[in-house]
C-alpha cells in the first residue's frame, strides 16, 4: 500500500531596498519550488513537479508570503491529476497566500484534472493587505479523455483587509447537476481568471465587476492544456495592469 503524502511547500519574498528577493523556498513534493530570477522587477518561482498526481489521503500545503511592496510570479510547469481515491479520506491541496501592503502576486496555474473515481479537496485562500493585488488563474479538467470526473471540491476565498472579495466553490458532486446547462453543460473544462485588489476599468464582455475591487472572468469549454485564447489574452492584459 502506498503511504499517503504529507508535504509543505513554502515560498517567501522579502524587500531589499527597491527590489524583491526570494527569502525562502522549501519543500520537494509534489512540487519543488525553484527560483528563476527576477524579470521586470518581479521575482519568479517555478513549481517543478516531482509527482504528477494526488492520491487519496495526501495532504499538501502551499504557503506563500510576500512582504509589503514585493512582487512574485508563480509558474507551474505541468498539470496535476487527482487519481482514483480507492476509498479512504480525500486528497487535500491547501494554499494560503499572504500579501503585505502594495504587494503583487501573479499565478496563472496549470489545470487540475479530476480523473474518474478521484476524491479531492482544493482550498485556496489569499489574504490581501491594503493596496495589494493578485491575478489568479485556475482551471479544472472534468475527467480524462472519455471519462466523467470523480469527486472534487474546489474552494477559493480572497479577502482584502479581512473583507471578503471572492468566495467561490466548485463541486463536481452530484454529477447530474455538474453536467446540466446551468453549470458545465457537458463541457470538459472550467476556467477562471480573478483580478482582485483592483479592477479592470474597461472589462471585456462576459467579465464581472465584484462589489469589492475585483474583476472576474469565468468560462467553460473543451478540455485542453492551458487557458482558452480569450483567457490567455485577458491574462496578458491583466498582468500588465497589475504590474503597472
Amino acid at each position: 500500500m502506498t503511504t499517503a503524502l504529507e508535504a509543505r511547500i513554502a515560498v517567501g519574498v522579502r524587500r531589499r531596498g527597491a527590489e524583491s528577493v526570494i527569502a525562502e523556498v522549501a519543500g520537494t513534493e509534489p512540487w519543488q519550488p525553484r527560483p528563476l530570477g527576477p524579470s521586470g522587477g518581479v521575482e519568479r518561482v517555478a513549481l517543478v513537479g516531482s509527482r504528477a498526481s494526488l492520491l487519496g489521503g495526501d495532504e499538501v500545503t502551499l504557503e506563500i508570503d510576500l512582504e509589503a511592496g514585493c512582487a512574485l510570479e508563480i509558474l507551474e510547469l505541468g498539470a496535476t491529476v487527482a487519481h482514483h481515491a480507492r476509498g479512504g479520506p480525500p486528497a487535500r491541496l491547501s494554499t494560503v497566500a499572504r500579501l503585505g501592503a502594495g504587494a503583487r502576486l501573479i499565478w496563472l496555474g496549470q489545470p487540475l484534472i479530476a480523473a474518474a473515481g478521484c476524491h479531492a479537496v482544493r482550498e485556496t485562500r489569499i489574504e490581501l493587505a491594503s493596496g495589494a493585488a493578485v491575478l489568479l488563474g485556475e482551471a479544472i479538467v472534468l475527467g480524462r479523455a472519455g471519462e466523467r470526473p470523480g469527486r472534487l471540491r474546489a474552494h477559493t476565498r480572497i479577502t482584502l483587509e479581512e473583507r471578503p472579495v471572492l468566495d467561490e466553490t466548485v463541486d463536481t458532486d452530484p454529477g447530474w447537476l455538474l453536467a446540466s446547462s446551468v453549470v458545465s453543460g457537458g463541457a470538459g473544462m472550467l476556467e477562471a481568471l480573478s483580478l482582485a485588489g483592483m479592477r479592470d476599468p474597461e472589462p471585456p464582455p462576459g467579465a464581472l465587476q465584484a462589489h469589492e475591487p475585483a474583476t472576474l472572468w469565468r468560462g467553460v469549454g473543451p478540455a485542453r492544456a492551458g487557458l482558452a485564447d480569450l483567457a490567455s489574452g485577458l491574462a496578458r492584459r491583466w498582468r500588465g495592469q497589475i504590474l503597472a
